[in-house]
């Protein structure tokens, strides 16, 4: 590790790079909203409000192997049980149902991969160019406008801030690329979630406040709330219920779980009863999906399962399983739960990593 890379363990630091990354089968990707509104509408390709991306796509993209390109019926993918991966320090990743391809981002170079999860080729959809040390952190597939978005963060901004990018799953193009810090100072991104009128809404590491983003017309600022800072560390992942009521939302440590009414903003903390804690060095709710009624929330060694106990979300049940240490996300695909081992701590602390790997989840949650 670099001196740069070993300075970057810093509290303020670790503070951001241990970032929440979550993916779930929201409606943009595929999942039922309410009275199916908006699933088949296009949006129009943003141009990319931070300068040219000449030199930016590595590849072109297309349909991907075992799967169909834009409006055509999805081929179901052969599940392998490892993906290994040569994206370093993989904070965060989404899966794209369609196409049946993993992403995932990158602390180490802001790159973003595109894993086949037939073949388990991996290749680099998008390398940034730009000044600065960037990194790549949560990210969410936009299925039915074959659209990637995913967070991004530069230290070379001044002030600090965050960013949205929104690839072209078709031709590997960057089509926006919005900075947050219009819409609050020292905007950090650390999550983005679609909704099905194609809207993304971002969380926030540093501050209380959630982000909503147009492709075209960029940030805004949708809520701001004490109960979504933490003592240590912030926001983290979040997900967006199938009926599109509300987002959830979790603050990394001292971890909990927040709901986010999509309609007035309010935030409610979910009373959750059982555990929702690691107690291994630094850890806390990193990555974060919605599968089958439940979340399913990745701590550095944990994995627990959180279900409601009213439909409001008010109140929840948990249950637990150990699995192994490095653990920065958790993703959903019609082959199962996957663990994605990122590492991000040991990034912070500047210690060298053991394989990076995407696993399916074998346990019994």
């Amino acid at each position: 590790m670099t001196t740069a890379h070993a300075s970057w363990a810093s509290l303020f630091s670790f503070g951001l790079l241990i970032a929440g990354c979550g993916d779930d089968l929201s409606p943009a990707q595929g999942g039922e909203a309410p009275g199916g509104s908006g699933l088949g509408a296009g949006v129009s390709g943003g141009a990319d409000a931070g300068g040219s991306d000449e030199g930016g796509a590595v590849n072109t993209g297309g349909s991907a192997e075992g799967g169909s390109g834009a409006g055509g019926e999805p081929t179901p993918a052969v599940f392998q049980d490892t993906y290994p991966l040569t994206a370093q320090f993989p904070e965060g990743g989404s899966y794209d149902p369609q196409a049946g391809a993993f992403y995932v981002g990158s602390l180490l170079d802001g790159s973003v991969h595109r894993i086949d999860a037939t073949t388990g080729h991996e290749e680099v959809l998008f390398a940034e160019d730009a000044a600065g040390t960037w990194w790549t952190l949560g990210m969410d597939v936009d299925v039915v406008r074959r659209r990637l978005w995913a967070c991004a963060m530069n230290d070379a901004d001044d002030p600090r801030t965050g960013h949205v990018w929104v690839f072209d799953l078709e031709t590997g193009e960057r089509i926006a690329n919005h900075a947050l810090g219009v819409a609050a100072k020292d905007a950090s991104c650390t999550d983005v979630v679609l909704t099905s009128d194609g809207l993304g809404y971002v969380t926030d590491r540093e501050q209380g406040n959630i982000y909503v983003v147009d492709v075209d017309d960029g940030p805004s600022l949708f809520t701001q709330n004490p109960d979504l800072e933490a003592s240590f560390i912030g926001q983290n992942s979040v997900v967006v219920l199938p009926d599109e009521s509300a987002l959830l939302a979790i603050l990394y440590s001292p971890s909990s779980l927040a709901r986010i009414d999509l309609a007035t903003g309010q935030v409610l903390t979910v009373e959750i009863d059982g555990k929702f804690s690691d107690l291994s060095f630094l850890a806390g709710a990193d990555g974060m999906t919605y599968r089958d009624g439940s979340v399913y929330v990745a701590f550095t060694s944990v994995l627990i399962r959180v279900t409601p106990s009213f439909s409001d979300w008010s109140q929840a049940t948990s249950e637990y399983e150990d699995v192994p240490s490095g653990m920065t996300d958790v993703l959903s695909t019609p082959g199962g739960l996957y663990l994605l081992n990122g590492q991000a701590i040991r990034f912070a602390l500047g210690q060298e990593p053991d394989p990076f790997q995407l696993n399916r989840y074998t346990g019994g949650l």
